[in-house]
């Protein structure tokens, strides 16, 4: 029972580092649109 439990709470501190991990990696990606599309010259009409 008790590495039922040890293993529950492991599973848990995993999960939450991936998530913050994913979090991160979905920040960077935006920041990386926005100066790509910042530093992009706008198309002529």
């Amino acid at each position: 029972m008790l590495k039922n439990i040890l293993a529950t709470v492991g599973l848990a501190v995993v999960a939450k580092a991936v998530y913050e991990h994913y979090c991160e990696y979905r920040e960077l990606r935006r920041e990386k649109a926005e100066r790509e599309k910042a530093c992009r010259p706008s198309e002529p009409a």
